[in-house]
């Protein structure tokens, strides 16, 4: 994830977030700004050298990002910038990213549709996943992995969620 925290001159202060894991791949934006006109300044005509114009809040690269301010900065229309990136791996990262149920409802319906899982299989894994005979006589071992894989994700993304 990476935050821009951009301060204009006359203490007018944004926070643009990008729920991204690489400089190049677009992520969902999260804007706020604490006054109109520095939020349109920032949220107009938004331009970078290696993507052209671009809609910051309809999800973009940080890396665009990063030019755009970068040039409102050098061209003193905003005072100063601050990145911070946060690494997933961080115990503060749940709470940075601001995961909800829905999110994580979209998570794993993402996770079941890769692994090839229906609600059913999750849950009958889930409802017999602590009794190790019944998982194995009913699975072989591949599948038992792929179950056990999906535990683990599961148990990271409502990890997420607190």
């Amino acid at each position: 994830m990476f935050i821009f925290k951009c301060e204009g001159f006359n203490k007018e202060q944004a926070t643009i977030q990008v729920a991204s894991l690489l400089w190049t791949e677009s992520g969902e934006v999260t804007f706020n700004a604490n006054d109109d006109s520095f939020a349109c300044l920032l949220l107009t005509q938004c331009k970078s050298d290696s993507g052209g114009f671009f809609n910051l809040l309809a999800g973009c690269k940080p890396l665009y990002i990063e030019q755009w301010l970068e040039y409102l900065e050098e061209k003193q229309l905003i005072k100063k910038i601050v990145l911070q990136q946060v690494d997933y791996k961080e115990a503060d990262y749940p709470i940075k990213l601001g995961f909800d149920d829905e999110n994580a409802s979209t998570l794993l319906d993402m996770l079941y549709k890769i692994g090839n899982f229906n609600r059913l299989q999750v849950s009958r894994y889930l409802k017999n996943r602590n009794n190790i005979t019944y998982l194995s006589t009913k699975y072989d071992k591949t599948d038992l992995q792929r179950y056990q894989q999906l535990g683990k994700a599961i148990t990271f993304i409502l990890k997420l969620k607190k």
